[in-house]
């Protein structure tokens, strides 16, 4: 894992940008994709930092859509009402502009922008935390730890991603199948109504099927083998 750092403060001392990277193993879009299709579950991914995410106005990933955080920072509970300003997918870029929360007791303006970028020659690819702020006074300090914080959420982003992957890899799929004469009805009929009859179709293979909560062929409902 890489991480590299900059810090820029223009002419007034009160305006800042804050950058870095992260060089993670999973692919852009699926990073992407986090932030931009399934924020929601960044909390199951990192959720000593996030606790959840929640969708107030709009669509998921959509320009103007307005979502609220709740995390934790610098061992403080925190939350943060954000606008999406830009969503990008053909550059895996999305940007976050917070409106309300923790963060504008201290800020007059604050934008988040994230992108990631393919490594070039190889797997894996490059997370760009890009922080955009203003303070409202020179006692404020330059939001640095909140850039350690996009970055162990996206070591912790990462690690999800390939144990999602890893368990893909592990879920095989089994399909064949059988010509009948009986109709399709009837045959499904024999599963979906009266399961408790297979036996007597196929008693060498099946002793019995019992109801053991609510009705035949209904979705929710326990059966018994």
């Amino acid at each position: 894992l890489k991480i590299s750092k900059k810090i820029m403060a223009e002419a007034s001392s009160l305006v800042g940008k804050l950058e870095t990277e992260v060089e993670i193993k999973a692919s852009a879009g699926q990073f992407h994709h986090m932030f931009a299709g399934k924020p929601h579950h960044v909390s199951k991914a990192s959720p000593g930092n996030i606790q959840s995410c929640d969708l107030h106005e709009g669509d998921w990933g959509t320009v103007g859509s307005i979502v609220f955080w709740n995390y934790v920072h610098d061992g403080e509970a925190k939350v943060a009402k954000e606008r999406i300003e830009a969503v990008e997918p053909e550059k895996n870029l999305i940007t976050f502009r917070v409106i309300e929360g923790d963060l504008m007791k201290e800020y007059k303006s604050f934008l988040i922008t994230i992108q990631v970028t393919p490594k070039h020659g190889g797997p894996g690819s490059i997370v760009h935390w890009h922080l955009e702020y203003e303070k409202i006074s020179d006692e404020v300090a330059h939001p640095e730890t909140l850039l350690q914080f996009c970055v162990e959420v996206s070591q912790e982003i990462d690690e999800h991603l390939l144990s999602e992957e890893e368990e893909v890899k592990t879920t095989e799929t089994l399909e064949t199948e059988v010509e009948i004469k009986a109709s399709a009805e009837k045959f499904h009929h024999m599963f979906a109504g009266k399961p408790h009859h297979v036996s007597k179709a196929s008693p060498g293979n099946i002793q019995g099927c019992d109801l053991h909560e609510g009705d035949w062929g209904q979705v929710g409902s326990i059966v018994f083998w």
